[in-house]
């Protein structure tokens, strides 16, 4: 069994920690324990997200490990890395525009969100044409999807980025940023990594 801690928001205003025990999923009779953190491991050439399930001793990098999708929804983790989101995270939109949806129904990191633009073949393509930004935890709202159509193995509720006016900032300006700008943030960070060694 594997345990996995959040610290998160009570409704009282304290922070509290939430220890989640995860049976590991077994696929096709093999566990494969893949604990949280960076940097992520490695698999032929490709960072292993939190998220992402193996099988057959191999990463199934276009299947989503539900339940620990779901924990990272839940209790504002990381879905690359799976370690607690900070006040603030990132998502993708289909639309840069309030109130649209979240592409990935789940927040990233400012650096793991850089290694997903990087080797995610869809947060990365430029012709998807997506937009990132900033948001709180309070920015994000679920909107069930009760559809008789809803395939069985999507989540149960989709995300959405919530108007700034309907937030507890409502001042807040809210800035969109084009993939171009998200990987060209990549660029300037590692080489400011670079310089600094």
């Amino acid at each position: 069994m594997q345990r996995v801690v959040y610290l998160r928001d009570r409704p009282d205003g304290q922070r509290m920690k939430d220890v989640v025990y995860v049976h590991p999923p077994r696929y096709k009779g093999e566990e494969f324990q893949n604990p949280a953190g960076l940097p992520r491991p490695v698999v032929g050439g490709l960072p292993f997200p939190w998220v992402t399930p193996m099988g057959d001793g191999q990463p199934h990098f276009r299947e989503i490990e539900r339940v620990k999708a779901d924990l990272c929804r839940r209790l504002w983790g990381c879905q690359v890395c799976g370690n607690d989101l900070g006040t603030v995270a990132w998502v993708a939109l289909q639309e840069p525009r309030d109130g649209w949806a979240v592409v990935s129904s789940a927040a990233i990191h400012a650096q793991c969100l850089r290694i997903a633009v990087d080797y995610c073949p869809v947060l990365g393509d430029p012709s998807m044409g997506y937009a990132f930004t900033e948001a709180y935890e309070d920015d994000i709202v679920a909107h069930a999807d009760e559809s008789p159509d809803r395939n069985p193995q999507a989540p149960q509720a989709r995300w959405y980025l919530r108007p700034v006016a309907e937030t507890s900032r409502p001042e807040r300006v809210r800035r969109f940023h084009t993939l171009g700008e998200v990987k060209a943030a990549a660029r300037g960070s590692a080489s400011e990594e670079t310089n600094a060694h």
